[in-house]
């Protein structure tokens, strides 16, 4: 498991780590030249010291030192010839130019400065090898805080990141202890602005979670209680049919108990219909629809049912339209229309559809001049399982809720209005958007 706090202080530190590696090596580099610029200044200050001694003196002493020191001194006269020299080991070839010099003699580098003093030159040199060592242990002894501080820094962070995730463990905590159930928003007071959003994130998401969980309750007690009445009724049909000992009578209940079948499978195929609706958030494949060849392949489907009822189901003349939506959805839509207008519609009725454009939108209509539906219902029709109250056809009240259910997800809208001759319903539905 990856861990936040973690992945800070690796990131945190490897960051640090680069800078502190990156400000070190420019102090090192800094502190050298300093401390070349300090000898430098050394070799300076020794070769004038020695210019207001007596050098005549000194030189013509010829006392010649192998001594311990880290600084050789020469004399010379301008001809060349050396006077005096302090370490006879160290003995370097005459310089011929003033001020600094670095010079490589016998494998050996030297910084050398030469001071012109009246007929005397004064050489003072020093072994590069041992400015480069003294210069690097000063460097090293200066980069000792820098060590130091790494460490320390991570205490800091690893106890600074701890500290901020506090609040993002306190909301963890607070959803694990809570029930199954328990889908109440989670406390946002007193949260830092990072996490901010992921709560009212997560509360968005139980809210949601739980108007699905109270939606599927309530369609789970529906369905219970509209499966019952049909589901007891072919029972008992199934009962008297086996209890007929009269072939007619034993026809006519075995036709009853597929009647009833049928219509159970039908509140099923409803039930299940809008059980998928409900569990999808959004159109499944969104794909260029004909609503023309919809309505025509519906028709010639639906065709059938309408002669055997005695109804007359025709398509008017329409114009071409085409919507964006997903085609199994849409298809269910018209076919539930079509049901509804063909169930409630008495014989000899007639049943239109009819596809138009208006401007930029496409609406279809279906029309019957069966009974219609009072105004009073035509919200309530809407509602899951609602039949009305001088409603004597068989149906599942889940026509038009699923209807209104896939306009919806389809940013279409739905209307109940009186047909256009006064007599029957025509359902019109609306897409805001369609391409000829």
């Amino acid at each position: 498991m990856t861990s936040i706090r973690q992945r800070l202080l690796l990131g945190l530190l490897v960051g640090l780590g680069l800078v502190l590696g990156i400000a070190g090596y420019a102090t090192y580099r800094q502190v050298r030249a300093e401390v070349n610029t300090l000898f430098d200044y050394q070799l300076q200050q020794a070769a004038l010291a020695l210019r207001r001694q007596n050098l005549l003196a000194l030189a013509m002493s010829g006392e010649a030192s192998a001594g311990e020191g880290d600084l050789l001194v020469q004399i010379w006269d301008r001809g060349g010839g050396l006077l005096y020299v302090s370490r006879q080991d160290w003995e370097l070839p005459f310089a011929t130019q003033p001020g600094f010099a670095d010079l490589l003699w016998r494998g050996q580098r030297w910084r050398l400065f030469a001071l012109y003093a009246g007929d005397r030159i004064v050489q003072v040199a020093q072994p590069a090898q041992l400015r480069l060592r003294m210069s690097a242990d000063i460097a090293l002894r200066n980069l000792a805080p820098f060590l130091l501080l790494l460490p320390g820094m991570a205490l800091v962070i690893w106890f600074g990141v701890g500290a901020g995730l506090r609040p993002l463990h306190r909301v963890a905590a607070d959803i694990q202890q809570r029930r199954p159930g328990a889908l109440e928003p989670v406390a946002a007071e007193r949260l830092p602005a990072e996490i901010t959003p992921l709560v009212h994130a997560l509360n968005d998401l139980l809210a949601r979670l739980g108007h699905t969980l109270d939606a599927q309750r309530q369609f789970i007690a529906d369905a219970a209680h509209e499966l019952r009445t049909p589901l007891t009724a072919v029972r008992l049909q199934a009962e008297m049919a086996q209890r007929a000992v009269d072939p007619a009578e034993r026809a006519e209940t075995l036709g009853e108990l597929r009647a009833g079948l049928l219509r159970a499978s039908h509140l099923v195929e409803q039930l299940l219909a809008m059980a998928r609706l409900d569990a999808a958030s959004t159109t499944g494949s969104a794909e260029r629809v004909d609503l023309l060849e919809l309505a025509k392949r519906i028709v010639a489907e639906f065709a059938p049912i309408a002669d055997d009822r005695h109804l007359d189901l025709g398509l008017l003349p329409s114009d071409t339209a085409t919507v964006a939506g997903d085609p199994g959805e849409l298809r269910t839509l018209l076919g539930n229309l079509v049901e509804n207008a063909l169930r409630y519609t008495p014989a000899g009725g007639q049943v239109d559809v009819q596809v138009q454009r208006a401007d930029s939108e496409a609406v279809l209509t279906v029309s019957d001049t069966g009974p219609g539906i009072p105004a009073a219902e035509r919200e309530r029709v809407f509602d899951r399982f609602y039949r009305g109250a001088n409603v004597t056809a068989p149906g599942s009240g889940l026509g038009l809720a699923i209807v209104r259910r896939i306009a919806d997800r389809h940013r279409a809208s739905v209307r109940l209005e009186d047909a256009e001759s006064g007599r029957g319903l025509r359902v019109i539905v609306r897409w805001p958007s369609a391409a000829g």
